[in-house]
């Protein structure tokens, strides 16, 4: 209890000492903005908001989960201010457990906890989207972190995914040069069937 008192203030004192600006949404989100239409959405790890923002601009009614207060009030003061619907919840995503076939949408960006893969996935109606991106293979020019344990392995989304319609997948992990790349990143678009 006392780790994680201290890790939830580890992640109030980050977002205390950021300026709130509305943050870009992760690329798989606005690279397939094609594919959005509306419903209740869900955003784990939301820190500021970006990808929810993004979603309640496009019509969903999002739900968003982030394990920092501060995060939370100050995009749901955002949002009250944008007459958006975002509903934020602090919330522990190592206790949490998500309704069954409740989204159409489930989104999660730069988190990863192999463990919740399953909720998430089951938490999508069928023909519900899931949009995931975060930092995979090996650390290339130092982003994201070095430990394996908080990267994906190479594939990994695409077996996590299986059982469903991959609509769009990117995994460049070092094949490749220039700004467009996402070297060290996966990235996944698939509907539940």
């Amino acid at each position: 209890m006392v780790e994680r008192k201290s890790r939830q203030q580890r992640w109030d004192q980050r977002y205390s000492e950021k300026v709130f600006a509305a943050p870009e949404p992760a690329f798989v989100l606005s690279a397939n903005k094609h594919l959005l239409a509306s419903g209740n959405a869900l955003e784990i790890a939301s820190g500021f908001g970006g990808n929810s923002i993004l979603l309640a601009e496009n019509s969903y009614q999002v739900d968003a989960f982030d394990y920092s207060e501060v995060a939370m009030q100050k995009l749901n003061d955002y949002a009250s201010a944008h007459s958006l619907v975002i509903t934020t919840a602090t919330v522990d995503l190592d206790d949490v457990s998500l309704p069954s076939e409740h989204y159409d949408l489930v989104i999660g960006s730069y988190y990863l906890q192999r463990e919740l893969f399953p909720q998430l996935l089951s938490a999508l109606r069928p023909g519900g989207l899931f949009f995931y991106q975060t930092f995979s293979g090996h650390c290339v020019n130092g982003a994201g972190p070095e430990s394996p344990d908080f990267r994906l392995r190479s594939g990994e989304l695409l077996t996590i995914c299986s059982e469903h319609s991959i609509l769009y997948y990117r995994e460049d992990n070092g094949r490749c040069q220039g700004e467009a790349c996402f070297n060290g990143e996966a990235m996944i678009v698939a509907r539940r069937e």
